[in-house]
């Protein structure tokens, strides 16, 4: 029987820019969307969140709230996104081998490219986009 896999994010800024990675593979690929990943067995979603950052971008987080929780479902996949709020706390950004690239982006900038579906709706969540 086929199951949703549970799946962390981080939103993660610093004043007026946005982390965010351009993705690599399936779901959505070639989009820009927030660091994430599956939660590993044993781990918490939060230090998924925090791993995931950290593995995509360069960017050690440190989690400052739950943000919400988000359903990416695609025809052969079932995503359950659980998006933190997190705060950059050091690490240098850097591409990880996951993803094409990994970019701070202006507020402003964020209309202008093409995103991730739940990383539109988290970026309205959290007051950023309208």
């Amino acid at each position: 029987m086929r199951r949703p896999l549970p799946s962390a994010s981080a939103l993660v800024v610093r004043g007026q820019h946005v982390l965010l990675v351009k993705r690599g593979r399936e779901p959505e690929p070639a989009k820009w969307s927030l660091p994430a990943g599956l939660v590993e067995l044993g781990e918490k979603a939060e230090e998924a969140a925090v791993r995931e950052t950290y593995e995509e971008t360069g960017i050690l987080v440190a989690v400052e709230a739950l943000l919400g929780v988000y359903d990416l479902i695609e025809k052969s996949h079932h995503y359950i996104i659980i998006c933190f709020s997190c705060r950059p706390i050091g690490g240098e950004l850097r591409p990880g081998p996951d993803v094409e690239a990994a970019r701070w982006f202006r507020l402003g900038e964020l209309g202008r490219i093409e995103l991730m579906s739940v990383t539109k709706e988290a970026l309205r969540d959290a007051g950023i986009l309208p």
